[in-house]
């Protein structure tokens, strides 16, 4: 099941609500098949800017391609739009109006121009300098990488920068399980 579907506003009850900088009608819905973490064929969701949402299939079908494990891919709102709980699950996400952790600033992801993958195995550093989600912190040690964790020259990271994202992991406070491309 790889496609892209137009989302609405009823799609994104926690995620989206009229003082978001982007419109939900610019806003796709990516579905795509992929691996667990039991190597068995799963369903995911990732809602992103609808002009994205063909890199993010691409992205995600290369993924599945090279078998890298994707714990789940539910839009936010299954989570009622809460981050943390979110990234504590190991869930993949995209879309979601809210600001940059521990700021005021909008994050890309409310722009749809963000992607989070596997945030337990690729964790990122606060502003406090304290890791989340909390369970991630057993997977700082990149130098041992495990299924699902990304790493400097990882295909998939390289995917991701071939089509004009930058990869969080490369920043001075790493932000492991981030991708994004700015407006």
């Amino acid at each position: 099941m790889e496609r892209i579907l137009a989302v609405t506003a009823d799609d994104l009850p926690y995620s989206w609500n009229p003082a978001c900088p982007v419109s939900w009608r610019e806003l796709a819905l990516v579905q795509f098949t992929h691996v667990d973490f039991q190597g068995r064929l799963g369903e995911g969701s990732l809602v992103v800017l609808a002009e994205l949402a063909p890199a993010v299939l691409e992205i995600m079908n290369l993924a599945l391609t090279l078998r890298f494990p994707i714990h789940s891919a539910v839009p936010i709102d299954a989570f009622f739009g809460d981050d943390d709980a979110s990234m504590s699950a190991n869930n993949s996400s995209g879309f979601n109006f809210r600001p940059i952790a521990g700021t005021s600033e909008l994050s890309l992801h409310s722009l749809g121009r963000a992607v989070d993958i596997n945030p337990v195995l690729n964790p990122y550093q606060e502003h406090d300098l304290r890791w989340s989600p909390p369970e991630g912190v057993r997977h700082l040690d990149r130098s041992k990488p495990v299924p699902g964790m990304f790493t400097p020259g990882h295909p998939i990271v390289a995917a991701f920068e071939e089509h004009g994202f930058e990869w969080g992991g490369s920043w001075e406070r790493p932000d492991y399980h981030h991708f994004q491309v700015a407006p």
